[in-house]
């Protein structure tokens, strides 16, 4: 490296890296992953939580947050503000969906940047995110927001439609929506849905929407916290199969035809949703008849470790860390240029089985295959893959060629069929 290069490195370090402090409100599920990047950029964190007689059964009696100089338990947004205020704290962000409304007010009360509080709801509820873009004549599913089953009945009865998805009203809910066609079929994805709502984001409150067809998409976004500018971050294509579980996920390049249709739908939800900084993961479907349609949108990075690893692999960078150079830096970094082709492919057990140690060899060192998620080892009793639980893991795939990753891909699903759970 030169002189001149060195000291390019140096100076760029330096205003990548300035001493700092953010408060990450609710890292419920983060697993340190912000702390850990705020760290590698000089920063340190404050993990805000909230009482446990406040929090939803899923985080109850979780331990500290990884990776933070402290902890402060929320206790009112005055009071907060104020802990935050005395040790100097530059910025405020949701760490997980629980902290996006506390992390507008707590920003606010700071004088940070932030959400409007007023429409936080925009940035956390489907019902009314799909209403705001009806409202601005953008594509959104019809539905209903309720928590009683007869109204839900009343409503499908009403609108007649050839098929609905039944899911919780918050969009940080882990458990994918239930595809319905029929009132029993309402009726028996009634409960699993009303239960995930409950344990995850604490309210009953669930979505009936009309089921938009077509191939579904996840964008991520980072907006720049002083000028409101949406970067697309990452595109992924997921295909699914028939019972729709997760089969692969490609990343889309940015520049394609797709890619730029998608980033122009995206940027204009965000506008609407109120997206005034940091992070944002869309979902998308993209019936080509009607064009890309919002199913939920949420405001903070959050990616699996499959997904980061595909990220980082292609264009040297993942979501969070994306996220995090937005606020270290004060500006977004510029949109990636996509090294290599990478695919997520999830592993599918078509029944009940064990998995035979030299077939998942097999599968695992084939040319494209350069990590690996939640696989078992040989001998693993499997079940048959029906949702994101029962999948025995992830690989990721990467190659300078497409076709190389669909020749390994393929080759996955036949080993599956002929050998690899027994």
């Amino acid at each position: 490296m030169s002189l001149a290069s060195a000291d390019a490195s140096r100076s760029a370090a330096r205003r990548l890296s300035p001493v700092g402090l953010v408060a990450l409100v609710a890292p419920y599920g983060d697993d340190g992953h912000h702390a850990q990047r705020y760290a590698q950029s000089g920063w340190e964190s404050i993990a805000v939580t909230l009482p446990d007689t406040a929090l939803p059964p899923a985080h109850r009696g979780v331990g500290p947050p990884v990776g933070c100089r402290c902890v402060l338990v929320h206790h009112g947004v005055r009071r907060t503000a104020k802990k935050l205020r005395a040790r100097g704290v530059h910025a405020v962000v949701a760490a997980g969906g629980l902290g996006v409304d506390l992390a507008d007010r707590l920003a606010r009360a700071l004088e940070l940047p932030g959400g409007e509080p007023a429409t936080s709801a925009l940035r956390t509820d489907r019902a009314v995110q799909a209403a705001a873009l009806a409202d601005m004549g953008l594509a959104a599913p019809r539905g209903l927001r309720t928590s009683s089953l007869a109204a839900a009945l009343s409503w499908a009865k009403d609108a007649d439609l050839p098929a609905y998805v039944v899911t919780a009203a918050d969009s940080a809910t882990p458990l994918p929506g239930a595809v319905c066609t029929s009132a029993a079929e309402i009726r028996a994805a009634w409960g699993p849905q009303r239960h995930a709502a409950v344990h995850h984001s604490g309210t009953e409150a669930l979505v009936i929407q009309e089921r938009v067809p077509g191939q579904q998409f996840v964008v991520h976004t980072v907006t720049h916290p002083a000028t409101g500018a949406h970067t697309i971050s990452a595109i992924w294509a997921e295909l699914r199969t028939r019972d729709g579980v997760h089969g692969r996920s490609d990343l889309l390049e940015h520049d394609s035809v797709l890619g730029r249709a998608l980033t122009v739908y995206v940027r204009r939800v965000l506008d609407v949703l109120g997206v005034a900084g940091g992070a944002a993961r869309c979902r998308i479907a993209f019936p080509y008849e009607r064009g890309p349609v919002l199913l939920s949108a949420r405001t903070y990075a959050r990616t699996s470790p499959a997904e980061a690893l595909c990220e980082r692999e292609a264009a040297g960078t993942d979501h969070v860390q994306a996220a995090v150079h937005a606020t270290v830096a004060g500006r977004v970094p510029p949109p990636p240029g996509q090294r290599r082709h990478v695919a997520r492919v999830s592993l599918i057990a078509p029944y009940d089985g064990v998995v035979d140690g030299r077939s998942l060899h097999t599968v695992t060192t084939l040319p494209t295959v350069t990590a690996g998620t939640g696989l078992p080892t040989g001998g693993t009793p499997v079940l048959r893959t029906v949702d994101r639980a029962t999948r025995p893991g992830e690989l990721v795939l990467a190659a300078s060629s497409r076709q190389a990753i669909e020749e390994d891909y393929w080759m996955i699903r036949e080993m599956e069929r002929g050998g690899l759970y027994r």
